[in-house]
């Protein structure tokens, strides 16, 4: 029976655990925990808000939902529950774009642009483009950033991509570097956040600094204005300009000699003034080492009552012994050393680009390009140091490394050629086919399925 392509708008989702293939590598089977959780909670979340999985790619998922407000909805509250325990690192990005779907598969546009918008995501965070921006704007509750305007791979022109800010999200954290070349590259870099609360804003003067304004300006008000007393501030400054005039006129500098002695005498009580009574009178009532308390607790992030801390403590006691050992030469201790780090905290770049230079003064390939693609993976931006390190001289020097670079720092996936009977029950104009193999091949060269899930569904493509 020959199929039916619908073709149709629809919300278009991209998930994928963070660090899965190398959890893998060190601890199977809480890999296939967090998968196993991951895809648990996808599904009860799809069934809630009417979404539809359409595909499941070893870490990663492809669903579509009739509404880019349920769709966002869904990741939101996904988002919450893969941050409890067990916690499931997940990025996810979403596009709204045109589809063809014949209620199994899907393929099109609008599907690539969202395969790339997930690998730029902060591990829990949701990445939307433009298009779903615009149908969430009104929202009651749902809010987002501008993260930057991107080039992404195949797309022409720069893509505006958004970061949800509700409900705790992780938003992006602003580097200086530049970004890696090769499929994704950031063209305009996002302004940090650095706001903070109001209450923190408001009334954070300094009795010293307002002495020394009294010492230095007094005579013109401005210690007054810089207080708030703006009344007296502009009555100091009239007194002093008509003290000013009667001085000249009349040559009697007495005005002036008693602003003089005022602004002397408000800066001495201001230097002795406690600070409790400082910060009574022109703090709010609030004292400045509270306010300075309330400003670390925001950009410490609560992490002082985080338990990951005290595992996280313990792996770095572990690195600078590792270190300890590779700036000895001692190569395959250090990397000993990295690799049971990893335990306490397998998402550390640092720590992962250490072991590709252990595993290049190995001369180990394939691990040196896991761990530095890993590394890039989990926020590694030091792009400089990868050309100039010494350790990774060896690794620089094979002949894969630039296509790996311009691979966006993963290593390439290479297709088999075919036999020459590969197509010989299809015809070579059966565009429907040949589309869907070849977007398979993207999936498979951004890493989102494997190459058994490539050759799997490509087998069932042609063997209808």
């Amino acid at each position: 029976m020959e199929e039916k392509f619908v073709r149709q708008l629809a919300a278009i989702v991209f998930t994928d655990i963070v660090g899965y293939t190398h959890l893998m590598h060190i601890n199977e089977e809480r890999a296939l925990l967090l998968r196993s959780r991951h895809r648990e909670i996808l599904s009860a979340m799809h069934d809630k808000y009417g979404g539809e999985v359409i595909q499941l790619f070893g870490d990663g998922t492809l669903s579509i939902f009739h509404s880019s407000v349920k769709a966002v909805e869904c990741a939101v509250e996904m988002q919450i529950e893969y941050k409890k325990d067990p916690e499931v690192p997940i990025r996810i990005g979403i596009h709204v774009g045109d589809i063809s779907y014949d209620g199994k598969d899907a393929f099109g546009d609008g599907m690539n642009v969202a395969a790339r918008i997930e690998p730029l995501c902060e591990p829990g965070g949701v990445y939307i483009s433009e298009r779903v921006f615009e149908d969430i704007r009104n929202h009651a509750w749902l809010q987002a950033i501008h993260v930057g305007d991107f080039q992404l791979k195949n797309i022409s022109g720069d893509t505006p991509l958004y970061a949800i800010s509700s409900k705790g999200m992780a938003l992006p954290v602003v580097r200086n570097q530049t970004l890696p070349p090769g499929n994704i590259v950031q063209s305009r870099a996002p302004k940090p956040n650095t706001y903070l609360p109001d209450e923190i804003m408001a009334d954070g003067k300094s009795k010293i600094v307002a002495a020394i304004l009294a010492i230095t300006l007094g005579m013109f008000g401005v210690h007054r204005l810089y207080l708030g007393k703006k009344f007296l501030g502009i009555t100091y400054f009239a007194a002093f300009f008509f003290g000013l005039m009667i001085a000249i006129e009349e040559s009697m500098p007495m005005i002036l000699i008693a602003l003089a002695i005022l602004s002397l005498v408000d800066a001495i009580l201001l230097a002795v003034m406690p600070q409790s009574e400082f910060d009574a009178k022109y703090n709010s009532g609030q004292p400045t080492a509270k306010k300075e308390k309330k400003i670390k607790k925001i950009f410490q992030n609560g992490k002082r009552n985080d338990p990951t801390q005290t595992r996280k403590s313990r792996g770095s006691l572990i690195i600078k012994d590792a270190f300890i050992a590779f700036r000895s030469g001692d190569y395959n201790l250090s990397k000993k050393y990295f690799e049971d780090a990893l335990q306490y905290d397998y998402n550390d770049p640092q720590t992962h680009f250490m072991l590709s230079c252990c595993h290049s003064m190995a001369k180990d390939a394939k691990q040196a390009y896991f761990h530095l693609a890993s590394a890039v993976d989990f926020g590694f931006q030091e792009f400089e140091e990868i050309y100039h390190n010494d350790a990774l001289a060896w690794l620089r020097s094979q002949p894969d490394f630039e296509t790996f670079v311009q691979n966006g720092y993963r290593q390439v996936a290479y297709l088999n050629t075919p036999e020459p009977d590969l197509l010989e029950s299809k015809s070579y104009y059966d565009t429907t086919v040949l589309d869907r193999i070849a977007d398979l091949g993207e999936l498979l060269e951004r890493g989102v399925i494997t190459r058994q899930d490539f050759e799997s569904q490509k087998k069932e493509l042609l063997d209808r």
